[in-house]
């Protein structure tokens, strides 16, 4: 399998692509020669049959929403959906998707975690963490389309470059899941799958324990899976997908990578963070007393490590995300709510981000804890998902936040220009948070789903 060298990089066939935004495309210069004086009643005629044209049968570009932002809600299992307001750094609500008010959704509920977009962005995958399912919706309307049942502790799912298969990260079994995705009779089976420690590579590298938390796809056919959750679980597998079977493995002795995966966009450069939250009872000068947070490069053409773990400033390594203009990695730090933007062509920090979310502390129960980003397709926002002060995944001490919801980050500045709160966790009482019935919002996944096409230098997703 080889992928396709024009995955995502631009939407096409949704009915929603109703305008085309594309970079440079914006308007005309005057004739040089001419003279400005000449056809000043000329200009007068046609400015205003121009007005009389625009008036007010069509929706205009800068009228019409270019992109959704999907945030998922893991605390009350609701899927948030966004697009761009009218006013500059505005967001409008637009649909909510209780994902326990769904058919053939078990009696336990399920939990929605993460998320991945078809190449055309006409389908979503939800893992959901429990349930033990992978939900799929068609986008345009919102409608649930594939209920596949993958496996208790359902970690990531994602499109492979054809859209033939969905690959998922299934903690509880330990195992890589294959399913069938046929688009055209929107039907999804599971047709295979990988039990990690019954691979005798993964034996042979000394990897005793992991559960497969997240991957990508490189450019020649494989895929990378962190395993995890902890720190001490961390290590790389390598995924052959002709074969579908585990090509290489590394221990955490040389890789302890244990979440984020991401392409470089066209090098064989593959980016992978390793985290570990501080445990202030741990032993003084320890690693677990002071907490990890790195970041490494692997190069997929030669099975090599090229970045041995360099600093990402902060505590807990997470969730990073390109830039359209594939010019920056962002990263972020999720117990010290901060992180670095690392330069792809070099693999060095060239910047450091303050915060990704308003509150920031020396207290780690007074600062927002950032989780999972996605660039809006034109690269002037990075959305963050924000977790709530009732975690439902990762340690509390890092995972524990203030408000939930997610960030705007103008990308340009580096600056926080709105922070989005579906659920304002303002309504809940001090009772509400004490009593374990009661659900909390709890931010984790997002996706960023264009409905136009955008002139960008890489697709607004992996794999690219």
């Amino acid at each position: 399998m080889q992928l396709d060298p024009t995955r995502r990089r631009f939407l096409t066939g949704s009915a929603t692509a109703g305008v085309i935004a594309v970079a440079g495309c914006t308007g005309g210069e005057d004739d040089p020669e001419s003279d400005p004086d000449e056809d000043d009643e000329q200009d007068l005629n046609d400015d205003h049959e121009d007005e009389q044209d625009d008036e007010p049968d069509a929706e205009s570009e800068d009228d019409a929403a270019q992109y959704e932002i999907w945030a998922l809600d893991q605390g009350r299992d609701n899927i948030h959906i966004y697009e761009p307001g009218d006013g500059d750094d505005e967001f409008d609500h637009v649909d909510e998707i209780d994902v326990n008010d769904l058919e053939d959704v078990p009696d336990e509920g399920v939990v929605p975690h993460m998320m991945d977009f078809s190449s055309d962005y006409e389908y979503a995958a939800i893992a959901c963490t429990a349930g033990a399912k992978t939900l799929v919706f068609r986008t345009e309307d919102r409608e649930l389309v594939g209920n596949i049942d993958t496996g208790p502790g359902t970690h990531m799912a994602s499109f492979d470059p054809s859209d033939e298969y969905l690959h998922v990260d299934v903690m509880g079994d330990e195992k890589i899941v294959r399913v069938e995705a046929d688009f055209e009779n929107e039907t999804f089976e599971v047709v295979d799958y990988i039990e990690i420690h019954e691979s005798d590579v993964v034996q042979e590298a000394g990897i005793e324990s992991g559960e497969p938390i997240c991957h990508q796809y490189d450019g020649n056919g494989r895929t990378l899976h962190t395993l995890g959750p902890s720190y001490h679980d961390g290590a790389l597998v390598i995924v052959d997908h002709e074969e579908f079977a585990v090509e290489r493995a590394y221990s955490g002795d040389d890789l302890p990578t244990n979440c984020g995966t991401m392409p470089h966009p066209t090098e064989d450069k593959f980016y992978l963070t390793a985290g570990l939250p501080s445990d202030p009872d741990a032993e003084e000068g320890t690693l677990d007393y002071e907490g990890v947070g790195d970041y490494y490069v692997y190069d997929t053409a030669e099975d090599e490590i090229l970045v041995d773990g360099e600093s990402t400033e902060g505590i807990d390594a997470h969730g990073f995300w390109f830039t359209p203009d594939g010019e920056e990695l962002w990263v972020l730090n999720r117990e010290t709510n901060d992180g670095v933007i690392v330069d792809p062509e070099t693999d060095e920090v060239i910047e450091e981000i303050d915060a990704y979310g308003e509150h920031q502390s020396d207290d780690p129960g007074e600062r927002d804890a950032p989780d999972i980003m996605w660039a809006s397709p034109d690269g002037e926002y990075m959305f963050v998902t924000l977790r709530g002060p009732e975690p439902v995944s990762g340690d509390p001490h890092a995972a524990t936040g203030v408000i939930p919801g997610f960030s705007v980050l103008d990308v340009e500045s580096r600056e926080i220009v709105d922070v989005i709160e579906p659920d304002p966790i303002a309504d809940y009482s001090d009772e509400d948070l004490e009593d374990e019935s009661v659900p909390t919002p709890d931010f984790h996944g997002i996706g960023v789903r264009p409905t136009a096409e955008f002139d960008s230098e890489i697709p607004n997703s992996p794999p690219f």
